[in-house]
């Protein structure tokens, strides 16, 4: 057994002993379980709107109390509100986060005062620089309220067995910036990490005295001077032209180390002995075991995922009707088609709905590679070694022009297929623009939901004829969905109305009421 799996290991069996030793009899920080129940049925609603994973949803609920209240100056104040705030919606537990945490926290708050205190309201680079440090600051006070030691030696663990086994076939990618850029797609694909997320590791990476750094150290002072570099060295990586390459590359075997760190924090002791004596049998059945409730999930979150967006697709589209399709034919045309109007209503969710929920894994055969894959890193069979190979991108040439051509035509082609089809039910020109622009971004955003079961996936199934029809038919109409979505205002209106109009006077009067409670509760107790 190698290190890096014995530090795995180690890890998970120090943080359940330390789990079952904590001090029950510690000061710990209450709030109202009624006031509680209130903020975390908000939580709940606001978060139905969030795409994001799970597991990042405390994080974002930080950055968006810190956005809100990061102009008070007492941090210790400040640090108090937020764990409040983030134990009234439960991201928390109540009666379990103990007092001096208020402390650890301002302490960090303190650490990125003079940071925060050197940005200029009216530059355009500060405000860029604000969201970084927030991001970066966020994270670090998730990391102190929660510290993700098992996914930090993961993480180790899967880098340590992919960088040595990687051959690096390609002159895109320097040699100087392979080891960080497979660090990176490591933590993307195998621990899920968010853009913030991605700052803050990368700034601990380049400077590892900053976790426990205070606002005195010098390190605080350095970064300070130089954050516009430190920003731009953090930058270059994560953005690195070949990232998303890497990143693909790594999550073809990211659910192989989840998988493992599942079982392994399901029974240590079990897994530690299995894989010393060899026992095949009692790791194939957990790893089956695994693998079906992580299929089980998927399909929960497919199902999740369409219901939002089908929920999303059918507000916005009535309120276009109501504000732009349905005037325009009363005051402009004079006359009113309810069918064409109806189509466009309903047809985007339902086709996201059959794009999303139409989506399969062959479950035998992939449980099967990835038993195989677990089975080399224990050394339980013959090792496997990866390539990673990419190529330059195309060369512009006679050939590049041809096949652009052909790629617009099809596209034109369709398109016009579409509107002629559209226009024997009585669409007109606002309505068909409408439905192909719906239509791009339901294609889209389908299939990107039906590709994250390559999250799971080892191996690329084949495709067959239709398939490849599909692509040549759809493909124009898929990348022109994806050029819309990513120059559309990243603006989510809903979420707008929430964070900006409803959370604060919201969490205001929770306040309020806690505070009344507590006074009442203060009487009470002097009768």
């Amino acid at each position: 057994m190698d290190k890096a799996l014995q530090h795995l290991l180690s890890t998970i069996v120090s943080m359940r002993n330390e789990k079952v030793s904590e001090e029950k009899n510690e000061d710990v920080i209450n709030v109202s379980e009624t006031v509680s129940a209130a903020a975390s049925v908000y939580e709940t609603i606001r978060n139905t709107l969030e795409y994001d994973e799970e597991h990042l949803l405390r994080r974002n609920a930080i950055r968006r109390i810190l956005k809100r209240r990061l102009a008070e100056t007492d941090a210790k104040k400040l640090s108090a509100k937020l764990i409040k705030e983030l134990i009234w919606a439960r991201y928390l537990e109540n009666n379990k986060v103990p007092s001096e945490m208020v402390d650890k926290v301002a302490d960090i708050l303190q650490k990125y005062k003079r940071m925060f205190g050197g940005l200029h309201e009216d530059v355009k680079e500060s405000h860029d620089n604000y969201k970084w440090l927030l991001d970066v600051l966020s994270t670090e006070i998730e990391y102190v309220l929660g510290p993700p030691c098992i996914d930090e030696a993961l993480a180790s663990y899967a880098y340590q067995e992919l960088k040595k086994r990687t051959e690096w076939r390609t002159k895109v990618v320097d040699e100087a910036d392979q080891d960080l850029q497979m660090y990176i797609a490591v933590h993307r694909a195998v621990l899920k990490s968010n853009i913030a997320t991605l700052r803050y590791r990368m700034l601990t990476l380049y400077y590892p005295k900053w976790r426990t750094a205070n606002s005195k150290d010098d390190v605080v002072n350095e970064i300070a001077l130089n954050l516009k570099k430190v920003i731009a060295s953090v930058e270059e990586q994560i953005g690195h032209k070949s990232q998303d390459a890497v990143f693909r590359f790594v999550r073809r075997h990211a659910v192989v180390f989840r998988i493992l760190s599942e079982i392994a924090q399901d029974n240590p002791e079990a897994f530690t002995q299995a894989v010393n004596s060899k026992d095949t049998s009692v790791l194939d059945s957990a790893i089956s075991a695994a693998t079906n409730e992580k299929y089980s999930l998927f399909r929960t979150k497919i199902m999740r995922t369409v219901v939002r967006a089908m929920v999303f697709l059918l507000l916005t589209k009535s309120i276009l009707v109501f504000l732009v399709e349905y005037p325009y034919e009363v005051f402009v045309l004079q006359t009113v088609e309810y069918l064409p109007l109806a189509i466009n209503v309903f047809f985007p969710p339902l086709l996201l709905a059959v794009v999303g929920l139409s989506v399969r894994i062959p479950k035998s055969q992939n449980t099967s590679k990835i038993t195989e894959e677990i089975h080399s890193l224990l050394g339980l069979r013959d090792d496997f070694s990866l390539i990673f190979k990419r190529k330059r991108p195309w060369v512009k040439g006679p050939l590049w022009m041809v096949f652009n051509l052909l790629y617009v035509g099809v596209f034109a082609g369709v398109v016009l297929f579409i509107s002629n089809s559209l226009g024997s039910f009585g669409f007109n020109a606002l309505s068909t623009f409408f439905f192909i622009f719906f239509l791009s971004l339901v294609a889209y955003f389908g299939l990107r939901i039906r590709n994250t079961r390559r999250e799971l996936m080892v191996f690329d199934p084949t495709t067959g004829f239709l398939g490849v029809l599909a692509d040549v038919l759809f493909l124009p109409i898929v990348r022109a969905g994806r050029w819309v979505a990513m120059r559309a205002p990243r603006v989510n209106i809903f979420l707008f109305f929430f964070d900006f109009i409803i959370e604060a006077p919201f969490k205001a009067a929770i306040d309020i009421i806690e505070s009344w409670l507590g006074f009442l509760r203060e009487k009470r107790e002097e009768i």
